[in-house]
């Protein structure tokens, strides 16, 4: 950010550029060497007019000025033109360095001025929240005032979805260039002339732009679906190996043991895509919050109205008051454990919901705290009927750390 200082550090360094600029150049001249010093004038210059703009730009004149003084008292007036040229130079690269740092504070305040409408955006819009739901409540016995407030509730959803959108569109694509070269430049570090602890620091940073890009594509994931854009793509799926690709990706570098225990002649249909990312969640979530020993299993039953898959493990379990806010986005079952360990945004089960109610099907869940899949497990159902008419049911043995 490029602003006036009015602090000691800036007027500091200007002074000591300064003075070992006049001091070089009393040395080079004296040696008779003409052509070398004048370009240690242009550091306190160009400082100068960073810091200080129109202000610096006057000390860059007197400084260009007391250059050409200094330059023809020792040269002598047959280098005059020489001067002359060195000093409308100066003073050329004053005034241009000190416009950009004029425009740049324009831009600055351009965007505290969005910001501040931004601000002012999203508290009006917080304001019609909280009036809609007074007004939802006043309506509840009036049948035709709710139909039309429903449907004023609907166009203000999709409203939000949609600056949801644009929100998560425009903060991830700034992140990309950053990825980019943070990862071109930590890849070669002797190539960069990186020390090991610049090395460091940019990891680091890559690591959490990186952390911050998937934030941002959950969000913009879950507005997607919520705003009918997403059409399932179904096909024939065997479901042996479907979820056995799904488990080798999902057991990574953890000790845990998965078993998948589905037969081999079990064909779903489907979306694949959906469905990965529906299943890879329940079984990465069974692996993460198991206790040891982490052993997940994976089982299948088939029933009169389609097909059950249990995902057991031992897990913590889920408390029953809470059980149906897990699927509300953003919400986190131990938020105000102070001393949970999970690193979250609580958006996976609610984006695996709406994956499944976009195959026509549910989730539902049943858990009881401190235990997982035995002597009482935790279940969680997903349907999604099928175009034969059966449907898939997916019994999970609990969800309290999706993220």
């Amino acid at each position: 950010m490029i602003t006036p200082f009015n602090g000691r550090l800036p007027l500091a360094i200007i002074i000591i550029t300064t003075a070992i600029s006049i001091g070089v150049g009393f040395a080079s001249l004296s040696s008779g060497i003409y052509g070398i010093f004048q370009s240690f004038f242009y550091i306190p210059i160009i400082l100068a007019c960073i810091f200080y703009l129109r202000r610096g730009l006057v000390f860059s004149t007197i400084l260009a000025a007391f250059y050409f003084f200094l330059f023809i008292s020792f040269a002598g007036p047959e280098y005059l033109p020489d001067g002359m040229i060195q000093v409308l130079l100066f003073i050329s690269i004053a005034f241009v360095v000190t416009m950009l740092s004029e425009k740049s504070k324009g831009v600055e305040r351009s965007l505290e001025k969005m910001n501040e409408e931004l601000v002012q955006t999203n508290t009006a819009l917080l304001d019609m929240n909280d009036q809609l739901a007074r007004t939802e409540d006043k309506m509840l016995s009036q049948l035709n005032v709710l139909l039309t407030t429903e449907q004023a509730l609907r166009d203000e959803i999709e409203r939000k979805t949609d600056f949801v959108t644009i929100a998560s569109h425009e903060l991830r694509t700034p992140l990309q260039p950053a990825l980019g070269y943070l990862s071109l430049i930590t890849s070669d570090p002797e190539g960069f002339g990186l020390s090991d602890d610049v090395v460091v620091m940019l990891t680091s940073c890559l690591k959490y732009i990186d952390q911050q890009r998937k934030i941002i594509d959950r969000m913009l994931e879950l507005s997607l679906v919520g705003s009918g854009k997403i059409v399932p793509v179904c096909e024939s799926i065997h479901l042996h190996e479907f979820i056995e690709g799904i488990i080798i990706g999902s057991i990574g570098g953890s000790e845990a043991q998965v078993k998948n225990e589905i037969p081999p002649d079990v064909i779903i249909s489907g979306d694949r895509s959906l469905l990965n990312q529906v299943f890879a969640g329940l079984i990465s979530n069974a692996i993460r919050f198991s206790n040891p020993p982490r052993i997940v299993t994976l089982e299948y039953q088939r029933e009169a109205t389609g097909h059950a898959i249990r995902v057991i493990d031992n897990g913590i379990g889920i408390d029953a008051s809470v059980q149906k806010k897990i699927f509300e986005p953003f919400h986190i079952a131990d938020l105000e454990n102070l001393s949970r360990n999970y690193d979250r945004l609580g958006l996976g089960l609610p984006i695996a919901m709406r994956y499944v109610e976009l195959h026509g099907g549910d989730i539902t869940l049943v858990s009881t705290p401190g235990q997982g899949s035995a002597p009482l497990p935790s279940l969680s159902r997903i349907t999604i009927p099928e175009v034969k008419g059966r449907e898939i049911r997916v019994l999970s043995d609990q969800y309290t750390g999706i993220i």
